[in-house]
C-alpha cells in the first residue's frame, strides 16, 4: 500500500442514546436520595456536591454529539471540528495497540494509547470502513483484545 494514503471521516464525537422523561425522573429521583442521605449524615459539602453533579448530568444528558473529522495518515491520526483544523492529534508512536468493537449499523475503534489519564480514545466508524481501517492501522500498531471495563456497562445500562 502506499504509504502517503490517508484514510478520512466524519462521525459524532460519541454515541447518542436518546433518553425519554423517564430516564430524567429516575435521576432526579436518585439525586435526590443522595442529597436527603448527605443531608441525614449532616454533609453539606456532599449534597452540595450531588446537587451540581445532578444539573451537571442533566445538561450532558441533552447534549447532541459535535461531528468530528477523523484522519488517519502515516504519522497517526487527527481529530478536528473541520477539515483543515486540527484539536487532537495521536501518533502511532503513543498508541499501544487498537481494537475494533463492531455493532449493528456501526463500529467503534478503541486506541490504547501511553497516556496515564486517558488511556483509551474511542471513535465512532461506519460498520463499511472497518475493514479498511483495520488493515491501515495493522501497518503501524498491534490490534489487542480490548474488554469492556464496569464504566462501559455502567454507561450501557444507564444510556449515557
Amino acid at each position: 500500500m502506499d504509504q502517503h494514503k490517508e484514510i478520512n471521516w466524519e462521525a459524532p464525537e460519541y454515541k447518542f442514546r436518546h433518553k425519554d422523561a423517564s430516564w430524567y425522573w429516575i435521576s432526579i429521583i436518585i439525586g435526590l436520595l443522595l442529597v436527603l442521605v448527605s443531608l441525614w449524615q449532616k454533609n453539606l459539602l456532599f449534597a452540595l456536591f450531588i446537587i451540581v453533579a445532578e444539573i451537571m448530568i442533566i445538561v450532558w444528558a441533552k447534549e447532541i454529539p459535535k461531528t468530528r473529522h477523523f484522519k488517519l495518515n502515516n504519522h497517526g491520526i487527527h481529530i478536528s471540528t473541520d477539515k483543515h483544523t486540527a484539536i487532537k492529534s495521536v501518533e502511532y508512536e503513543n498508541i499501544k495497540g487498537f481494537h475494533i468493537r463492531e455493532e449493528d449499523h456501526n463500529g467503534e475503534l478503541i486506541l490504547i494509547t501511553k497516556n496515564r489519564l486517558h488511556p483509551y480514545l474511542k471513535i465512532l466508524v461506519a460498520k463499511r470502513s472497518v475493514p479498511e481501517i483495520k488493515e491501515y492501522l495493522k501497518k503501524y500498531v498491534i490490534e489487542v483484545e480490548y474488554e469492556e471495563s464496569l464504566s462501559d456497562h455502567i454507561e450501557k445500562i444507564i444510556k449515557f
